[in-house]
């Protein structure tokens, strides 16, 4: 089945456009696929453990090959996905004072790491001024896609109501 690029909203805080890529097994994804920045941000979510570290591979290096120099990981496993990337960050064996960011939420909600994706996400300096664009590569679970959809379709407000929700809970 292919896979359909979809483009969510245009995150004028951030100034960045937003993609979802709602997969059902980690070989749908497109080998080369254009998001209109030479540099992007991805939330990778996926339950890690059933993937092996090729499938793992055939998902990030198109992203990487495409311009990804952020992976924001979250899902069971995550933090294996973080090492797996650090393990191939090309830009790094190219130039030692770049590097590919990645970061793991292993033991936050999704929608917290959602919020991190969309409002903390920033890259090597070498890359900041190119990063237009952020994707959302959701692999083998479609409560998972809908709830990144949601949020990627109206950025401000999942935001938004993400802080307000932060705070009821601060104060009780």
């Amino acid at each position: 089945m292919p896979c359909h690029l979809e483009k969510c909203a245009f995150d004028d805080v951030n100034e960045r456009q937003l993609f979802l890529l709602d997969l059902d097994d980690p070989d749908a994804i497109p080998e080369n696929f254009e998001l209109g920045s030479p540099y992007f941000g991805c939330l990778l979510v996926l339950d890690a453990t059933r993937v092996d570290t090729q499938e793992l591979l055939s998902v990030v290096r198109p992203l990487i090959d495409a311009g990804c120099v952020y992976f924001c990981c979250w899902g069971t496993s995550c933090e294996w996905v973080h090492d797996v990337i650090d393990e191939i960050d090309p830009h790094h064996a190219a130039d030692p004072n770049t590097v590919i960011m990645t970061t793991w939420h292993n033991d936050e909600p999704l929608k917290e790491t959602i919020w991190f994706f969309l409002n903390t996400m920033w890259p090597d300096p070498k890359f900041e001024n190119s990063f237009d664009a952020s994707i959302a590569v959701i692999i083998g679970s479609k409560e998972w896609a809908a709830t990144v959809r949601a949020a990627l379709k109206q950025p401000r407000e999942f935001s938004e109501a993400w802080l307000n929700d932060e705070a009821a809970e601060l104060k009780s």
